[in-house]
């Protein structure tokens, strides 16, 4: 947590830094001019000069609505880069900044996004941000109903939620083939309640079934078994587990 923070921190001085960067000599014209000549940039994907451009800008007209717009585009632009942790940092700023502004949803939104792409594709990856995209997403959601990033960032958190579930069912099958049941357990029993619509509840569940069995905790085996046959009545598991669940009454009945 603490190199975490630390590297938070660094993050947030390299933003601060590229935002005070006297950047390319900006014309006498106003604001949204010049704002205007920074995007040109960005269309271009001169990112770098961009950036600058914007940290220029922001410098000369801090309390402008341009230059809150720049913040914003600075982010924008680390995002284009795929430094996807300065962009993090740039929107949260943003966010801190300038709680009230017009666009705080966006950059609410940027932020559940940037973390999301931080998160590496490979589920044995660590997935530390993947919480923090969570939690921005959900803030779109909930604090900003009429937002037009709602919308997506639904879609983004559904994504990032399957993803979630993933991992947990990837560490829950790492415990039950390496015989940790007990450890397995609570890892499926999240995903099937948690995650109901990741496509993984229903073998969680059957994962749940077989790992009691083995730790001869039959309450939990049929508890499991309850929860599979109300819910997934069709899935092949149930019946599955249906007949297996039989003979392992009648072992333990012939014990």
């Amino acid at each position: 947590m603490q190199l975490r923070q630390f590297s938070l921190l660094f993050l947030t001085g390299l933003v601060l830094s590229a935002c005070a960067h006297s950047g390319p000599t900006l014309s006498g014209d106003g604001p949204e001019a010049q704002l205007d000549a920074c995007l040109k940039l960005s269309e271009k994907k001169k990112f770098e000069s961009a950036i600058e451009c914007l940290g220029a800008l922001k410098a000369r007209y801090p309390k402008s609505p341009q230059g809150q717009e720049a913040e914003l585009r600075i982010a924008d632009n680390y995002f284009r880069k795929k430094e996807y942790l300065l962009a993090a940092e740039s929107y949260r700023t943003f966010i801190k900044l300038h709680p009230l502004n017009e666009r705080v949803d966006y950059a609410y939104y940027r932020l559940g996004a940037s973390y999301l792409a931080q998160t590496p594709k490979a589920i044995d990856r660590d997935q530390e941000y993947l919480d923090d995209a969570i939690q921005n997403f959900n803030i779109v959601i909930q604090g900003f109903p009429g937002s037009t990033y709602r919308d997506i960032a639904m879609r983004d958190l559904e994504k990032a939620r399957t993803k979630q579930a993933r991992r947990d069912f990837y560490i829950g099958r790492f415990y039950y083939h390496t015989g940790e049941y007990i450890s397995a357990i609570p890892r499926f029993m999240e995903v099937a309640q948690s995650y109901p619509d990741s496509g993984l509840a229903p073998i969680s569940l059957h994962k749940i079934i077989h790992a009691a069995v083995k730790l001869k905790d039959y309450n939990i085996a049929r508890e499991a078994f309850n929860i599979l046959s109300s819910q997934y009545p069709a899935n092949p598991y149930t019946k599955e587990d249906q007949d297996y669940l039989i003979r392992v009454a009648g072992r333990v009945k012939s014990d």
